[in-house]
């Protein structure tokens, strides 16, 4: 039910960005929504049919092509996205929120980038024409992340006339605050930090890190010049004790090499599941 109400609230979202932000200043855009726009401005279809026949036609050539977890993925998006254009579609002052194209760009790519990441968390898709790109990835073998951005970017190429090069610019723009947005809803809630050691006292750290209730992996690794065998230290922990974690391993071997990465995600028993004490 977490993934679902995630998945509407997210498609939701995108659709009221789309609305509010992108069309009223002639933003270009990608995907399924960047088609949508092209239709509308050449026949005046309503954007939420379009995207719907989009979704409708790409479904089942996912199913058959690709995989029925791709479809299944994609299924509640791809209903509830166009649903949620047209109903906000309809409400005329939801077009009149700013008046500032910067402000539009900006909050645009804020809330669609939000919008798309929530579905992306939900474990779903946004549908459209990534099932295809999926599918081309697949058999031509080319990285999905080109096959996307070489469609995106004819899709963009073709709004160019209906607008101008300002709009372009602002088109790259909003594609930039997009991106982040949805990296930062993808990492939200994740505030793990991951810290490998490399010490010759690394029995010391371990069982000073064990003694704190901290979950340690030890991997055998060798030195590069001295070509010595010892073993190093890999512990996740959140930011609140990731200090603590530093004081331990600076009080036992303050010459230790120390590395510190942040955690985009992570899952397992310890962190997503109970930890079971032997």
């Amino acid at each position: 039910m977490k993934k679902i109400l995630m998945n509407i609230v997210g498609s939701s979202l995108l659709a009221f960005g789309v609305c509010a932000f992108i069309v009223p200043f002639d933003i270009i855009a990608g995907g399924a929504t960047g088609l949508s726009i092209i239709t509308h401005k050449l026949v005046g279809i309503p954007m939420s049919a379009t995207v719907l026949f989009i979704n409708l036609v790409c479904l089942p050539i996912g199913y058959i092509f690709g995989s029925k977890e791709l479809v299944y993925g994609s299924l509640l998006s791809s209903f509830v996205y166009p649903i949620a254009l047209a109903f906000f579609e309809n409400i005329p002052f939801i077009t009149q929120i700013v008046d500032n194209i910067f402000l539009a760009v900006l909050c645009g790519g804020i809330v669609c980038g939000m919008g798309i990441g929530l579905v992306m968390k939900s474990g779903g898709s946004t549908g459209g024409v990534d099932i295809p790109c999926l599918l081309a990835s697949k058999y031509l073998k080319v990285p999905v992340n080109t096959v996307i951005n070489v469609v995106d970017t004819c899709i963009m190429i073709g709004q160019v006339p209906f607008s101008n090069v300002t709009y372009v610019i602002y088109g790259l723009i909003y594609t930039y605050f997009m991106t982040n947005s949805i990296s930062r809803v993808l990492t939200m809630g994740v505030d793990k930090y991951q810290v490998d050691v490399i010490s010759e006292f690394y029995e010391q750290i371990a069982q000073a890190l064990l003694k704190e209730d901290y979950g340690i992996t030890l991997s055998y690794v060798q030195s590069g010049y001295r070509k010595k065998e010892i073993k190093k230290i890999e512990c996740v922990v959140d930011v609140k004790r990731l200090r603590n974690v530093q004081a331990i391993i600076e009080e036992i071997d303050n010459t230790a090499f120390v590395t510190v990465n942040k955690v985009v995600d992570v899952k397992g028993r310890g962190y997503t599941l109970e930890k079971e004490w032997l």
